[in-house]
């Protein structure tokens, strides 16, 4: 998992918790405790004024056992350690959406959908899945191109951290985007079509030129467009 957190945040989250981090008890400060309470007891002491010297060891035990009582107490209680670190530093990144691009291209052109949300031509995209991600999208194209999974193969290449606008939630938001290359064998024979219509959703082929000639591609995803140019060949 790739994160992306502002430096200044970080510092600010390890300067909070730098006196909580690891076990507050040492074990220097059981060993303290138990031999102050030994102590106490192997040692004589004369009558202080009112007090006798069994008083005054009794009171030296009873404050050396509140003080082990305490010690047990915080050695009991839930630390802050690696594990409560790794949560607060993830709390701090800022990728809002991982998402897999999936790119399959015939000759030069590219495959587009026509997406309604965004009203502009989109590469295949799928919400990235945390286990089997790969076999997740071979299955998810399979159902949207009514092919079969048999007939899909597909590759990672890479991906690319990007802040872009999203036009369905009119804000800028922060993309983990991983790239996908799918190939179809064979290429059925209706998507030999410069654009077809599968399941009620537009497709289309399209160049590189073409979506870099494209106004609304270019405003609503040019950062995926070159995205893809710079790492497809």
């Amino acid at each position: 998992m790739r994160l992306l957190i502002d430096t200044k945040d970080l510092e600010l989250l390890v300067e909070k918790k730098r006196d909580y981090i690891g076990n507050q008890v040492t074990f220097d400060t059981w060993i303290a405790a138990v031999s102050f309470i030994l102590s106490v007891l192997t040692a004589q002491y004369d009558q202080i004024g009112l007090l006798s010297g069994n008083q005054i060891k009794t009171i030296f035990i009873l404050i050396g056992i509140i003080y082990l009582m305490k010690i047990g107490k915080r050695s009991m209680m839930k630390k802050y350690d690696h594990e409560n670190l790794i949560v607060d530093i993830n709390n701090l990144n800022l990728i809002q959406h991982n998402h897999s691009l999936v790119i399959i291209k015939h000759s030069e052109h590219y495959l587009l959908y026509d997406d309604e949300r965004w009203q502009c031509k989109l590469f295949l995209n799928y919400k990235t899945q945390k286990v089997n991600n790969e076999q997740f999208i071979l299955n998810a194209v399979s159902k949207d191109l009514d092919i079969d999974v048999s007939s899909l193969s597909c590759q990672y290449i890479a991906s690319r951290i990007q802040e872009k606008y999203s036009v369905s939630h009119n804000e800028n938001r922060v993309y983990n985007h991983k790239l996908y290359i799918m190939t179809i064998q064979p290429l059925l024979p209706m998507m030999e079509k410069d654009n077809f219509v599968i399941n009620n959703k537009h497709y289309y082929w399209m160049t590189l030129d073409e979506m870099m000639n494209d106004s609304d591609i270019q405003e609503k995803n040019s950062e995926v467009v070159e995205f893809v140019r710079d790492m497809v060949k």
